[in-house]
């Protein structure tokens, strides 16, 4: 384990703070709720679905965050824009937890910014994602909603390394860079996805979050879930039956490689994921005390819940 030699930026959303050097916060975890294929989903066109088993799971992720010090978002993935402004008013109401605005199209996550203006919910909206894919009719409708807070997608398609990933943010020749992008559009609190596509990715996943933390000091994390998730499809019976403890595994290598927040994906396996990543994050936290002397800067931190 390491500590950061720049120093490191803690950002509030939504009363949660994430950032920091490791062992000061926990990581901040994310479950998609309301993607496509989501069960309880009815119509996804509409926004119809099952409120009694999604409230259950809303119940669950809160119960699990209280239990362990692990914070907890929700990326709401909608399909259609008419969904997307009902999705968003339903979690709103039922939890206080920060809402990531996601969604299928780009007419979609422009519905879900306008929503979040609508019912006031600017302080608890991250933005995700601005890449250099993203319409200029996003970034309008970023800077118009007031929304402060954005992950921008380290995605450089022309190199899939972490140093190329981390160029992105920078930008060069013929490519603005993202950090320039967000502030353009009002975006003064920034993540970082280092992007994952398959399973050997994670690495150079990993190795980007420490090098966007030491140049940029900024809050960094990725999904680990992007890629387990194809590859337990890929499996005999045998390895899919063991997709919760590979999955989690994934998750706290991102932990210990510096992450301060993870898309976990489908909140389904909030069970599996939140108890793992609260362990890793207490064990984290022990050591940056003995080592370097760094404390927990919460007394919800996992280190203090759970053991």
């Amino acid at each position: 384990m390491f500590r950061f030699k720049a120093g490191q930026k803690i950002l509030e959303i939504g009363g949660v703070n994430i950032g920091g050097q490791l062992g000061e916060l926990p990581t901040v975890l994310v479950g998609n709720i309301f993607y496509q294929g989501m069960p309880e989903i009815t119509n996804h066109k509409n926004g119809e679905f099952d409120v009694v088993v999604v409230s259950k799971w809303l119940n669950i992720c809160k119960e699990l965050s209280d239990k362990t010090g692990v914070p907890h978002f929700f990326d709401v993935m909608a399909s259609f824009p008419k969904a997307m402004n009902k999705y968003i008013r339903f979690i709103a109401e039922r939890t206080s937890a920060a809402l990531l605005i996601d969604g299928a199209t780009p007419e979609t996550r422009i519905e879900g910014l306008k929503a979040v203006k609508e019912h006031g919910l600017q302080k608890r909206a991250v933005f995700n994602a601005i890449s250099p894919q993203t319409t200029r009719e996003e970034l309008a409708a970023i800077r118009d909603s007031g929304v402060p807070s954005a992950i921008l997608m380290a995605q450089n398609e022309s190199d899939y390394s972490a140093y190329g990933r981390v160029s992105i943010l920078r930008g060069f020749e013929k490519q603005k860079g993202l950090l320039d992008v967000a502030k353009e559009v009002g975006v003064d609190k920034i993540l970082v996805d280092t992007i994952v596509f398959d399973i050997p990715s994670i690495a150079y996943a990993v190795e980007a979050i420490r090098l966007v933390k030491e140049e940029f000091g900024l809050p960094a994390g990725c999904s680990p879930a992007n890629a387990t998730y194809d590859w337990k499809l890929a499996q005999d019976r045998a390895l899919r039956n063991g997709f919760g403890a590979y999955n989690a595994s994934a998750h706290t290598i991102a932990q210990i490689g510096g992450a301060n927040f993870l898309i976990y994906g489908p909140i389904k396996q909030v069970r599996n994921v939140i108890p793992s990543c609260a362990m890793t994050d207490a064990i984290i936290a022990y050591n940056a005390t003995k080592q370097y002397r760094t404390k927990p800067l919460v007394e919800s931190h996992p280190l203090y819940k759970i053991f």
